[in-house]
This record gives structure tokens, sequence and C-alpha cells, in this order.
């Protein structure tokens, strides 16, 4: 071979050689633009996880919220996914013992979430009072407790101007007997009123009574009798009086109390 066909030889074996370099390279391209990237495969496989995983029963507590400071009667409010949307809310004191427990109804559940909203009235402490408010439900297969939530709280020695000692909140009673209950009041001449509610806030007893005494929180006392006829269930114990200047409601004091034979 002359000098001039080897030249020209090398040349084209340079190109060749530099074609199929491209066309490697070119269906490597390919290739990899194929495969989803290691992001996008994570959130496919995310996404699959997230949609056959179905939403589990669950309880929050919104208020008060962990670590504030509350005045009884105190209002508690949260959400709520659980069996026939029933749930209990309670506060225990330091030592576990239950101050006060409520047993209600959130607007939904059983897989739609709803919320809830009810008050504790315990009687207010001589000092600040640390406490634990909880939510929880139970298992409607073997009535274990489930869903518990659960946090600090703490109670302020701000007196109500109404407010109930006896009996506990969460008293249970039997239909047909007396109820004795005590508390303290400061209120416009000393008149309040002291009835028991059913489920639907309907009362069912009422009793006027007064005061010791209108110008300084006193004592007072009332005596309700229970219908013999009362159905088994849960009830509210509610002192209040009504405002002189518009006849309003004012300064209700409620606690739930259970009517069992």
């Amino acid at each position: 071979m002359n000098t001039y066909r080897r030249r020209w030889w090398a040349i084209g074996m340079v190109v060749v050689s530099a074609g199929m370099m491209l066309s490697a390279t070119a269906c490597g391209d390919e290739s990899e633009e194929a495969q989803p990237t290691p992001t996008a495969a994570a959130a496919a496989t995310a996404s699959v996880v997230a949609s056959s995983t179905p939403a589990g029963a669950f309880i929050t507590i919104d208020t008060p919220g962990k670590g504030a400071t509350a005045k009884v009667p105190f209002t508690m409010s949260g959400g709520a996914d659980v069996f026939e949307a029933v749930l209990t809310v309670d506060v225990l004191d330091s030592a576990g013992k239950t101050l006060c427990v409520r047993r209600i109804m959130a607007t939904s559940g059983t897989g739609t979430p709803g919320t809830w909203e009810t008050t504790m009235a315990i009687p207010p402490p001589d000092a600040p009072k640390d406490v634990i408010v909880r939510g929880y439900s139970f298992s409607p297969k073997d009535g274990a407790t489930e869903n518990l939530v659960q946090h600090g709280v703490t109670l302020s020695i701000d007196r109500p101007a109404i407010f109930i000692r006896s009996p506990a909140c969460g008293a249970k009673l039997a239909p047909g007997s007396t109820l004795a209950v005590e508390g303290r009041a400061l209120v416009f001449e000393a008149a309040l009123v002291v009835e028991l509610r059913d489920a639907s806030g309907a009362a069912l007893v009422t009793q006027n009574v007064m005061a010791s005494d209108g110008t300084e929180e006193s004592d007072f006392t009332a005596n309700l009798v229970l219908p013999p006829t009362l159905p088994s269930g849960f009830y509210d114990l509610v002192a209040l009086n009504y405002s002189a200047r518009d006849g309003a409601i004012e300064n209700e004091f409620s606690m739930q109390i259970v009517v069992e034979p």
C-alpha cells in the first residue's frame, strides 16, 4: 500500500471508530432513560404503600394543649376515628387517681375522622396542681383499652363562681336514690339551680337552692331524688345561676354521673 492509500485508510478507521463510540453512547443513554430514577421508584413505592394502608383508629387532644394551664371547669376537645365514635376522656392526678371522667361521642367514627368536645368539671385546687388529661377507647373485640393518648396540664387556683364538691365527677348512683349535692358559690343574691340532665340536655330533676351568703363564696346543698324508673346510662349533674340582667344561664358547672342498678 502506497503512502497516499495508507493515509486515507487510517482516516477511515478513525471515522468508523468515532461512529461506533457515538452509537454506543447513544444506546447507553436510551437504556438509562428507560429506567426510573431511584427517587421516582421510591416515590412510587411509597404511593402504593400509602394507598394500601387503611386509616387506623386514633384520638387526639387539641385543647388544653400539652403543658397548658387550665381553669376549672375547662373544655377538652380534639379529633377521633374510633369504633362507633365512642370514646372516654378523663383527668388523673399525679398519683393516678381519677378526678373526672366522661364517656362521649365524636361527630363520626369507624373509619371516618370526627371531632369531639366536652367539659371537665373538678373542684379548684388550693395550689397549682399538675394533672394528666387522657383520651382512649375500648376494643369492641375484648373491651381492652386502646388508642390511649395523654399529656400533662396544670390546674390553676382560679375559683369559678359555682362548683360542686360532692358527689365526685363520674359517681355512680341507683335509680330512685337521693343524690346529695354539696358545693360552693358566689352568685347574685346567692340564688342558683341544681339539676339532673339527660344526654339530650333536657332537665329531669330541678331544685332551686340558696348559698349561705350572697356577698362571698359560701356553701350550698341540694337533694335530688332520682326517678325510680330512670334508665341506666350517663347523665349530667349541673349547677348554674341566671343573669340578673337578661336571664341567660351563667356559671354552669356540669359533671357526668352514671346511673345503674
